[in-house]
């Protein structure tokens, strides 16, 4: 009798662990599509001519969203504008449920996309296949989002509007980016087949010899003090 309960509690737990690793990947995934809506922002953040030179990369295990900048000159002027930039970050990543600390700066990376290859046929093989795997606006328009997706993206807009009622563009834009996301991940999980090897999330390019999406590639390439350390000398 001893020996069946142990089997059975085995497999209760074995069964309460898949459901638990299936509930944390599921937030993991919401998670980085929060993620990927706050960063979409930076350039309605920054303005021009900073949003063609700067772009985030991740946000890090201290809450610093990560921005790769073209050059020393555009990484110095954006760090005179940082507690102001980062203020902004935060009061919309409030609004998403990630909290900003502050701001980093890169300068190793911000070309690491376009040098993937120099050879031009390699490139053009490149971009189709990116094209092939991104969906655009008729794929997007396409998708149907659940009931409870749609009640998620209203109570977004809800509670952005709860914690900052003065900038109603910015709220729109940020609802907007989130469903362009959540879109988006639903085309790519039901038409690309091409996935990081380290979060399992669908990836339309994948990079570095382990095949890792640009967002987790780029978090383990740049080190935490790698891009202020560039910038003060």
């Amino acid at each position: 009798m001893g020996i069946s309960n142990y089997g059975g509690k085995k497999r209760s737990l074995s069964s309460v662990n898949t459901v638990l690793n299936s509930l944390v990947s599921s937030l993991n995934l919401d998670k980085r599509l929060k993620e990927h809506t706050l960063m979409g922002l930076w350039p309605t953040v920054v303005g021009e001519p900073f949003s063609s030179k700067s772009r985030p990369l991740f946000i890090d295990h201290e809450g610093n969203i990560v921005i790769s900048v073209s050059d020393a000159a555009v990484g110095q002027e954006l760090s005179l504008m940082r507690s102001q930039l980062a203020k902004r970050m935060r009061i919309a990543g409030n609004g998403l449920g990630i909290e900003i600390r502050g701001l980093r700066f890169d300068l190793k990376h911000f070309h690491k996309k376009e040098e993937a290859q120099t050879n031009q046929a390699a490139v053009e093989t490149i971009r189709k296949m990116r094209h092939d795997n991104s969906p655009g606006a008729d794929e997007l328009a396409s998708v149907t989002l659940s009931d409870e997706e749609l009640a998620d993206i209203q109570a977004l807009k809800t509670r952005l509007t709860a914690a900052d009622g003065e900038h109603s563009q910015i709220h729109d834009r940020i609802v907007g980016l989130y469903e362009k996301e959540l879109r988006a991940r639903k085309w790519m999980e039901a038409n690309v087949t091409t996935r990081c090897q380290l979060c399992s999330q669908p990836s339309p390019m994948l990079y570095g010899s382990q095949g890792l999406c640009s967002t987790c590639f780029f978090a383990s390439q740049v080190r935490p003090a790698q891009s202020e350390d560039a910038l003060n000398h």
